[in-house]
């Protein structure tokens, strides 16, 4: 074998790898597109992601709430389980996601203010199911700032 053969042997065994490789890439794209709910959290206060805070995700029917899921994040305070609500099980409807700012905080020894509000808790509606949903939290010892966004 000379040389002009081991290097078609690897050009090719890189084009057939290469191959796979966006074939995988683009059915990963696929399975992540369409309807599903993330969620992030940062801590401004210690000025990194929040990792360890709990999260509650409610689906509701009627006016009743159901438990979805409960997690609690990882070290780039999202979820290591991924999305709250995958796209094979996105429906149109309200839902309502509880973080536990307070336990989080006491956790980490933070000195928590009188009055300090010991859960973030918001509720919003999802008109279309194909639509994905990113609820992004900032949150301190004081304030938390939360919001809805497309996409």
């Amino acid at each position: 074998m000379d040389a002009n053969n081991t290097r078609r042997d690897f050009l090719a065994a890189s084009i057939a790898a290469g191959g796979v490789l966006l074939a995988t890439s683009q059915a990963d794209a696929q399975t992540a597109a369409g309807g599903r709910v993330t969620a992030h959290v940062l801590d401004l206060y210690g000025g990194t992601p929040a990792n360890g805070i709990k999260l509650d995700f409610y689906a509701y029917t009627g006016s009743t709430p159901a438990l979805v899921k409960s997690v609690v994040t990882g070290a780039d305070g999202r979820p290591p389980e991924g999305p709250l609500v995958l796209p094979t099980d996105m429906k149109a409807g309200r839902y309502r996601i509880d973080v536990h700012v307070a336990d989080y905080y006491k956790k980490l020894g933070a000195k928590l203010p009188g009055g300090y509000h010991t859960r973030l808790s918001m509720e919003f509606d999802i008109y279309d199911a194909a639509q994905p949903h990113h609820l992004p939290f900032q949150i301190t010892p004081w304030t938390q700032s939360s919001s809805v966004l497309p996409g």
